[in-house]
């Protein structure tokens, strides 16, 4: 099955095809007055991006349609939430340049060792295939930059018991590099207590994946973001340092896991 896209995103596309189409403009030509590739004009026509404010101003004036002939339409984004069954999050964070990453209790996905994903999810062998498959993102030439931040919490839960989560901590340890950085916050300094949260930065626009009780929700609104966003700064605010934060996961190895 293909990806389900957003209804407004679509309805934005046609619109843009039509008025395009009514100008004389090919794709091509519309993406040179626009400065861009053809590849984005046909990815915006055909709803597989969201872009920006600024970039829906651009194709307006390089239309000649009034302003807000398609700004009224792409202002109704914000009002829409998707849920994960709708908006894959897979491939938001298959395509973002940006993540950004805050973990409660586990280990994030994209970092989890096969045997700590096994560990998670026994006898479901599939899903541990498909959880790997999702890290190969990192194992690009150039990998999308990823900030990471763990409650400590993650730490001490033993989810497969002793080695499995030793080797697991020493995972994230060699894990960090020049695009992906990684900080632990002390639980008891954590000014957020509920909901692990991605933000995920795609073709310049945030979209954001929140961990509920329920289920896991895909989110473009805009306040939604703006609050995440702000929960992010707080989080990081009161998290070790890089480097503090490894030598607390090599103490908790020592002292814990070993």
């Amino acid at each position: 099955m293909g990806r389900l896209r957003s209804p407004t995103l679509v309805t934005l596309g046609r619109l843009v095809r039509t008025f395009r189409d009514a100008a004389g403009l090919t794709q091509k030509e519309l993406a040179k007055a626009l400065g861009y590739t053809n590849g984005w004009v046909s990815n915006v026509e055909t709803a597989q991006l969201r872009p920006r404010a600024e970039q829906i101003t651009a194709l307006e004036r390089a239309l000649r349609v009034p302003p807000g002939a398609l700004m009224n339409v792409y202002e109704q984004l914000d009002g829409e939430v998707l849920p994960g069954w709708f908006r894959e999050w897979v491939d938001e964070e298959t395509r973002a340049e940006v993540l950004r990453t805050f973990e409660l209790a586990l280990v994030p996905g994209l970092l989890q060792t096969e045997d700590y994903a096994r560990a998670l999810f026994p006898g479901d062998e599939a899903t541990v295939a498909r959880r790997m498959k999702r890290q190969e993102i990192l194992a690009r030439e150039l990998p999308p930059m990823f900030h990471i931040v763990l409650d400590e919490a993650v730490l001490y839960h033993g989810r497969g018991g002793r080695e499995v989560i030793r080797a697991q901590l020493e995972h994230l340890i060699a894990s960090v590099g020049p695009r992906l950085t990684l900080q632990v916050v002390r639980s008891e300094l954590n000014p957020r207590s509920a909901g692990a949260f991605t933000i995920a930065t795609v073709d310049g626009a945030d979209v954001a994946y929140i961990e509920t009780a329920v289920q896991g929700i895909v989110t473009s609104n805009r306040e939604e973001i703006a609050a995440l966003t702000a929960a992010w700064e707080a989080i990081r605010t009161f998290a070790l340092s890089q480097q503090e934060s490894l030598d607390l996961i090599r103490k908790v190895i020592e002292e814990k896991w070993t």
